[in-house]
């Protein structure tokens, strides 16, 4: 997403001394005025449709939220609260850029250092490279160096990431880099002469009055780390792992709670742990708007700080500091939503409401027997053509469709989707139709030369895995339709491959203003839950899209569901039922 400049804001005037305005973090939470009202009614709201985390929100410094949501540990309906544990991702680039200022305020380095005038034996090709092309992610040092729980030491990790070719020359391109984090890690630890946790405890933390932020140090007795979910997978927490390595150390992983993350924007306010002269330039933006691990833009309310963090194994948080009218959201989650980041889906919403605007809330949910769900699993199919699969999941059913016309009615109430669907449709399923043939041509007209070569070698490796996985090349190419993604900007069109046994693999594109921009394997067009609201009827409301959608099941004349009604009024559309009920089917 292109982003405009924006010049650097002063910090403002911490208001209170640290850490007397440490936050409460009492299990009920705080919600206070309209603001912390209008938000925890949404939040509770979407809980039963998929939500679970924590948010805290304060509009010129006062806490008008502070709250938990839905189960940090599902085995034992453990509660999400205030003071709940989560991992804040990479929200620890900017602990690790906080911590290379302090070095520089003390005099023991300068940003503008080389990396060699750090660590030794950095190979010829990186001797331009230096501190700020690493805070900036514009050194074009590689991206990674492995999973996150793997037992990797530093100086090996080092030589990993110093061992691999430069993706760019320093300082003429920008790419994000989680390595170029776990060097600057390393830095920290060579010019102190402390463990990088450590220093951030002595240097950053502690200071800050946040007890509860860091790897293994804080001592979390009495505390609730919440779990990570990926749909029905239990991820456990990184306490659970090996953790802290270095793959991870520096740029992800650091465990916190909203209210110490509070402690640390009360901090950021303030001179005594970060002085003025270092927060200018820790906020001021080099390339695509990042600065030293944080994105500074210039938004319609003015400037923003902010960043974002996640792993793939369910956590995601967001820290956004609106500095010109002093409101920060600092929103943790530890389940993803329909595949994808959950932070994402949310962040908008509560954004708008903070800021006076307004969300459709779905109704109210009824208790029901997870058990006495499970007669309204099975497939449906609609009126106008399309399935619909309702899937008994954990203790509640789930909309799952590949289909246009059935994702229609549950995100534009049955009406079309919009005019340039068709037309991605037709080029999404083009596209794989010439990779099954080999023909370069489709390429060429989508993409600038180079690019199309390696989009088409890319989904010729999909396809020749698809063939090694079957043993049968797909001979068959079906688009399945085209849906918002989760950033208003984005759309996603589902395409499926068939090979003569009947095998299948669905793959999406990612378009952004009418260019693909990624593809990856597609889970589902739409995959929605369904929350009883009274006897036979449900809603559906997709967090992503913020629209109610009624879902009511039909009974035959002995009393067992054949069939539902998706809408209300002139806009309901129909299914029939295809087989027995019971588990229902996804596909």
């Amino acid at each position: 997403m292109t982003r405009t400049k924006a010049p650097f804001v002063a910090a403002l005037v911490l208001v209170c001394a640290l850490p007397a305005c440490a936050p409460k973090e009492a299990d009920e939470g705080v919600v206070v005025g309209e603001i912390g009202a209008r938000v925890d009614e949404y939040l509770t709201r979407i809980t039963p449709y998929g939500f679970s985390g924590a948010v805290l929100v304060s509009d010129e410094g006062e806490i008008v939220l502070n709250k938990g949501y839905g189960l940090a540990l599902r085995d034992g309906n453990v509660p999400n609260t205030a003071g709940t544990v989560f991992t804040t991702g990479s929200i620890t680039k900017q602990f690790t850029a906080a911590a290379i200022m302090t070095l520089e305020m003390a005099g023991m380095l300068d940003t503008s250092d080389p990396l060699s005038e750090h660590i030794e034996d950095v190979p010829a090709d990186k001797q331009a490279v230096t501190l700020h092309h690493l805070l900036t992610h514009t050194a074009g040092v590689v991206g990674g160096t492995g999973p996150d729980f793997v037992e990797a030491e530093r100086d090996e990790t080092v030589r990993a990431i110093l061992g691999a070719p430069l993706e760019f020359e320093p300082g003429e391109d920008m790419s994000y880099s989680n390595a170029g984090y776990s060097l600057l890690a390393a830095v920290v630890e060579k010019v102190s002469g402390r463990p990088y946790e450590e220093y951030l405890r002595e240097h950053l933390f502690a200071p800050a009055g946040m007890e509860h932020t860091g790897y293994r140090l804080p001592d979390r007795s009495g505390k609730t780390v919440a779990h990570w979910y990926v749909g029905e997978t239990d991820n456990g927490t990184p306490l659970e792992k090996p953790y802290p390595y270095w793959n991870l150390l520096g740029n992800g992983g650091i465990l916190s709670t909203t209210g110490d993350m509070y402690l640390w924007y009360r901090a950021l306010q303030g001179v005594d742990v970060i002085s003025a002269e270092a927060k200018a330039k820790l906020w001021t933006p080099a390339l695509n708007d990042y600065a030293y691990g944080w994105d500074v833009i210039q938004s319609d309310r003015g400037m923003l700080v902010q960043h974002d963090g996640g792993s793939t194994f369910g956590a995601s948080a967001e820290f956004r500091w609106f500095m010109g009218e002093d409101v920060l959201i600092v929103l943790f989650c530890n389940q993803t939503y329909a595949g994808r980041p959950l932070t994402a889906a949310v962040r908008d919403k509560i954004e708008s409401l903070v800021f006076g605007g307004d969300v459709e809330l779905p109704p109210a949910t009824s208790d029901a027997d997870p058990e006495a769900l499970r007669e309204f699993a099975g497939k449906y199919r609609f009126e106008n053509g399309g399935n619909l699969g309702v899937v008994f999941e954990g203790e509640g059913i789930l909309a799952r469709t590949y289909d246009q016309e059935v994702a229609n009615a549950f995100l534009f109430l049955g009406e079309a989707g919009p005019e340039d669907y068709e037309d991605l449709n037709l080029r999404a399923n083009a596209l794989i139709a010439a990779a099954v043939r080999g023909d370069p041509g489709p390429f060429a007209r989508e993409f600038p030369e180079g690019v199309a070569e390696r989009v088409q070698q890319m989904l010729a490796g999909e396809l020749a895995s698809f063939e090694e996985r079957t043993g049968e090349p797909p001979i068959m190419v079906v688009a399945l339709g085209t849906v918002p993604g989760f950033d208003e900007e984005l759309l996603m069109s589902g395409v499926r491959i068939k090979n003569r046994l009947g095998d299948v693999h669905e793959m999406s594109f990612v378009w952004h203003d009418g260019q693909i921009v990624g593809f990856d394997e597609l889970a589902y067009l739409i995959e929605i839950p369904l929350s009883p609201v009274s006897g036979d009827e449900f809603a559906a409301y997709h967090l992503v899209f913020g629209r109610p959608v009624k879902v009511t099941f039909e009974r035959g004349d002995g009393g067992a569901v054949n069939g539902l009604a998706v809408g209300d009024g002139d806009l309901v559309r129909r299914g029939r039922t295809l087989h027995e009920h019971g588990e229902g089917c996804g596909h």
